[in-house]
């Protein structure tokens, strides 16, 4: 039976996490440069038709105990409407009042730009965090 990939990332992040403070800083720095392409290719999808939006995304990355790698996200207080135009990876259309009256709604379609672009990026990220996993273990002194 083989172990679900969230269980093996958990042991992963642990490991990695007994690597010292080096090993985490060098992930950290690799993972940021990573997390740097999909918020680009991300702010560039939303630019076209926001303007609120690009400057709401953000990527930053995670090397904790318990978590480890990049988190891409637009902040809710600076674009409160990029979660329904992103529609959670869905696709499809969400429905608003018009000028907050409650008495008129319409259907307006989803126009997603994070998930696009993490499924863009996915190769190129998979390739930098591998490579940063063995440069922090060669680093730690594992061979």
């Amino acid at each position: 039976m083989t172990t679900p990939a969230s269980v093996q990332m958990a042991q992963l992040a642990r490991d990695l996490h007994r690597m010292g403070a080096a090993g985490r800083r060098h992930l950290r720095v690799a993972f940021e440069r990573a997390g740097r392409a999909a918020e680009s290719d991300a702010k560039s999808r939303a630019g076209s038709w926001s303007t609120r939006i690009p400057a709401a995304i953000s990527a930053r990355s995670e090397v904790r105990p318990d978590r480890i790698g990049v988190v891409l996200r637009a902040s809710a207080s600076s674009a409160p409407h990029a979660r329904p135009y992103e529609g959670l990876g869905q696709g499809g259309s969400f429905r608003h009042p018009v000028f907050g009256r409650r008495d008129r709604w319409v259907t307006q379609p989803t126009r997603p730009f994070l998930w696009p672009a993490v499924r863009g990026r996915r190769a190129d990220i998979a390739a930098a965090c591998a490579d940063a996993y063995e440069a922090a273990a060669r680093d730690a002194g594992f061979r």
